[in-house]
């Protein structure tokens, strides 16, 4: 008997360890999943280069490498002694890696360390006869349609004809009433995608007044009126 319960103490004693044991293995299992989903999250939401920006890279005790770079509207950097480098896409974690790659032959043990010195400015303008001119940022090519609405429409909803003006300098005109009638294709809609650093200009359109045209009119035939009555009390 005393063998047995022995046993069923012992028993009892590592169902009590385990059932103490397994939640603390699982806690834990569950806030490693949770540091690596937040380091995951925290990776993805780096910042990806773009044209425009300016970047500046730092090699530890080169300053022959070190420097200042603009990243050009094809996505590259001239780097010295490596040459051409493609940038955008890649968030500067990644650029510090490829640079220490290709900088090695040329550095023993190369340190790189690279910071955003100027974002490029996502903007489009807009002017003219619009509720809200000015200037507004986007992130990826806008119709027309969509970039008017940013600006809270044409102040005339009349308004037939927009112009957008590149940042290039090239002029492209707009029938809005074919184009919020679906009057045109894919193909020529694509045409008048807005992109950075595009204008928008809204002429203003002229609004005929027929309550001053009114007025102006009985003011005449009050005119006509009169003098015609003083014709006629003359000729008595």
């Amino acid at each position: 008997m005393r063998g047995l319960n022995e046993i069923m103490t012992f028993s009892n004693n590592k169902a009590f360890g385990l059932g103490k044991v397994i939640p603390m293995i699982i806690a834990m299992a569950g806030a490693v999943i949770f540091l690596l989903n937040a380091t995951a999250a925290a990776e993805g939401e780096e910042y990806v280069l773009k044209p425009g920006d300016v970047i500046s890279v730092n090699v530890v005790e080169h300053e022959e490498f070190s420097g200042r770079h603009k990243i050009r509207p094809d996505g590259r950097i001239n780097y010295p002694v490596i040459g051409e480098l493609d940038v955008a896409s890649l968030t500067c974690a990644q650029l510090v890696k490829i640079m220490e790659s290709k900088l090695s032959p040329y550095v023993n043990n190369p340190v790189v360390s690279i910071s955003i010195e100027a974002y490029f400015a996502n903007k489009i303008f807009i002017i003219g006869d619009v509720n809200r001119p000015g200037e507004f940022e986007i992130y990826e090519p806008i119709d027309l349609i969509k970039a008017l609405a940013m600006c809270g429409g044409q102040k005339n909803a009349g308004a037939r004809i927009a112009k957008i003006i590149r940042a290039d300098g090239t002029i492209i005109s707009v029938d809005l009433l074919d184009l919020c009638n679906g009057k045109m294709s894919k193909l020529e809609t694509n045409k008048f995608l807005l992109y950075p650093g595009d204008t928008i200009f809204i002429p203003e359109t002229f609004i005929f007044n027929w309550g001053v045209l009114a007025a102006i009119l009985s003011a005449v035939a009050l005119a006509l009126e009169i003098a015609l009555y003083a014709i006629w009390i003359n000729d008595r």
